[in-house]
C-alpha cells in the first residue's frame, strides 16, 4: 500500500476517483494525517518511532530455518488438536 496526496483540479477527476474507490482500487481518505509514519492506523510520534527502531535493531533474530522448522512444528500441533 502506498498513499499519495493529490490536488484534484476538476469535477470530472473527483467522479473519476470516486468510480476508482467504488471499484474497491484505491481509498479516499478525507482528512490524511501526512505526518503519520503509518496508514492506514494510529499515528505515531517521532519519538516512538525512533524508540520502536532502536528495540527492533536491539532484537535477537531467528535463524530462516529455525523458523521454518518452528512453524512447521507449530502447524503439526495444530492439527492434532
Amino acid at each position: 500500500m502506498q498513499t499519495i496526496r493529490i490536488e484534484i483540479t476538476g469535477e470530472d477527476s473527483l467522479e473519476e476517483l470516486k468510480k476508482l474507490e467504488k471499484n474497491k482500487l484505491i481509498r479516499i481518505l478525507n482528512e490524511p494525517d501526512i505526518n503519520s509514519y503509518s496508514l492506514p492506523g494510529e499515528a505515531i510520534s517521532e519519538n516512538d518511532f525512533k524508540n520502536w527502531i532502536e528495540y527492533a535493531e536491539e532484537s535477537p533474530t531467528t535463524d530462516i530455518y529455525q523458523a521454518k522448522e518452528r512453524w512447521e512444528n507449530q502447524k503439526k500441533l495444530l492439527f492434532l488438536a
